[in-house]
């Protein structure tokens, strides 16, 4: 897949913050969802109430998580992958909620968490020590195939995304394609990692 640019605009605001917190919300409505679903302090009029109104919602939320993962799989964050198999009922906290919404028509996720946790696991592997971003010239190397159709603004970009240990590493859903980038007088914390890690071993996805 191509990914091109979605504004040439210096001063247009990067897609990513919207995506990200929308992204973000999958989780904190699949966790709603649960908490009501499992909740014992209801009457059988509120939790039948609740119940209406979830499902429909779960089929709406679905549709546009599996939607948006279909390209935040392709960085391989371990954040946004445990994020899917929570709000996916791919995990055990939820399993259960998802199979009661879905009756006998048991529905299968169009992204399979082992091959996500998979990718989570090397991207953490991959993930550099190093939190201080060096300068790094990555469009030189005979190995990496510049993204042409993306050239809309500085830095260039790859068709295929590097290693993190092998690019600038900014945060989770920022600049992952960008080829040269750096200066060596920024130093991020290391969240990125962490979200991801305990996340993924919150939920057992961690093999």
């Amino acid at each position: 897949m191509i990914a091109v640019c979605a504004s040439d605009f210096e001063y247009a605001v990067p897609a990513f913050d919207y995506d990200q917190m929308a992204y973000l919300s999958y989780f904190n409505l699949a966790h709603a969802f649960h908490t009501i679903a499992s909740s014992a302090s209801l009457s059988a009029v509120q939790k039948a109430r609740a119940q209406s109104l979830i499902h429909d919602l779960w089929e709406y939320m679905e549709i546009g998580l599996d939607l948006s993962h279909n390209y935040k799989k392709m960085k391989k964050t371990p954040f946004f992958n445990f994020i899917y198999c929570y709000a996916s009922g791919q995990v055990n906290e939820t399993r259960n909620t998802s199979n009661k919404l879905h009756g006998l028509t048991m529905r299968t996720p169009r992204h399979d968490c082992n091959s996500l946790s998979n990718d989570g696991v090397w991207h953490m592997q991959r993930w550099p020590l190093e939190l201080i971003h060096w300068p790094q010239f990555n469009s030189d190397r005979l190995d990496v195939q510049i993204n042409v159709p993306a050239q809309c603004y500085r830095p260039l970009k790859s068709l295929q995304m590097l290693p993190p240990d092998e690019r600038s590493s900014k945060n989770l859903n920022q600049g992952v394609y960008d080829l040269d980038d750096g200066d060596g007088f920024i130093e991020t914390d290391p969240t990125n990692f962490l979200l991801g890690y305990w996340g993924m071993r919150y939920f057992n996805l961690l093999q």
